[in-house]
């Protein structure tokens, strides 16, 4: 019997990127993918950063989630040993979601033969690439109800998150952010259309909440939107819109908190004065 791969390509709310730029971002998606699945190292190094940050969940014998931490050059690792092995994996399916998408970052769903990633990418250079993945084996049930709890549970993650910053409470940051927290940014140059990217960690981010708004809290009119953008049992992800800008976000359940682990972010998109 002959196994098809599946492809499938969805676009879902994207105010913001061009219809060239969902292409661009579809196709590094299919890289990681197809770099898996037809072993080709090629991709690797043209759709993945160098310093990719990935964690995964998968569920033991015992039913109990492991995570699996890995970066790039574990990943170039795994494929350089499907090569040795001579082993090509079944064909499986390949189905991208792109979730959201701005002028230089972008939050995507990958579905595959071991489940579900989420996937954070940005250009680099004028490239797509994935410079954070969560990922998880297939998903436990879940009622209605339970999703709308999960649902609730990280809007108000990502509130505490958002209000640590705007009220300049430091200490709230520990709430909902993992200590683990992988934040990379591209702030754009004021007027231009340049961005420039740099890397925070967890001490950073609590330093910084402690001084963007010391003194002049935000008051009711700062931009404060939450979407979450897609749940699953052991991961979600969501969207925050600030007055900074983008934050694209990742969150894992550890021990019955939502927390989150990765962000990737952007100053607003320029606007047709800005060029």
């Amino acid at each position: 019997m002959k196994t098809v791969a599946l492809t499938v390509s969805l676009c879902l709310a994207l105010p913001l990127a061009t219809a060239g730029e969902h292409e661009a971002i579809e196709r590094a998606v299919l890289d990681y993918a197809e770099s898996y699945y037809e072993v080709r190292p090629e991709y690797v190094e043209r759709s993945i950063h160098r310093d990719l940050v990935k964690l995964g969940y998968q569920v033991t014998e015992s039913g109990e989630y492991e995570a699996h931490p890995m970066d790039y050059a574990g990943f170039e690792s795994m494929i350089a040993r499907l090569i040795e092995k001579d082993y090509t994996p079944e064909p499986g399916p390949k189905v991208v979601e792109i979730l959201d998408a701005a002028d230089q970052t972008a939050l995507v769903k990958l579905t595959g033969s071991w489940g579900v990633d989420y996937m954070q990418l940005a250009k680099f250079e004028g490239q797509w690439m994935t410079r954070h993945a969560l990922w998880q084996t297939a998903p436990k049930y879940q009622s209605v109800e339970t999703r709308l709890e999960i649902t609730h549970e990280i809007e108000n993650a990502v509130g505490n998150y958002v209000d640590a910053i705007y009220q300049a409470k430091p200490d709230w940051i520990e709430r909902s952010v993992d200590k683990s927290l992988t934040k990379y940014g591209f702030d754009r140059e004021r007027g231009t259309s340049n961005y420039v990217g740099s890397v925070m960690t967890f001490d950073q981010l609590v330093e910084g909440a402690g001084k963007w708004y010391a003194g002049h809290p935000a008051g009711p009119d700062a931009k404060r939107k939450i979407e979450v953008l897609d749940v699953m049992d052991k991961i979600a992800c969501a969207k925050l819109t600030a007055d900074w800008g983008i934050d694209y976000m990742h969150l894992t359940e550890v021990d019955g908190r939502w927390m989150i682990v990765h962000i990737i972010w952007q100053s607003p998109p320029p606007v047709a004065s800005d060029s």
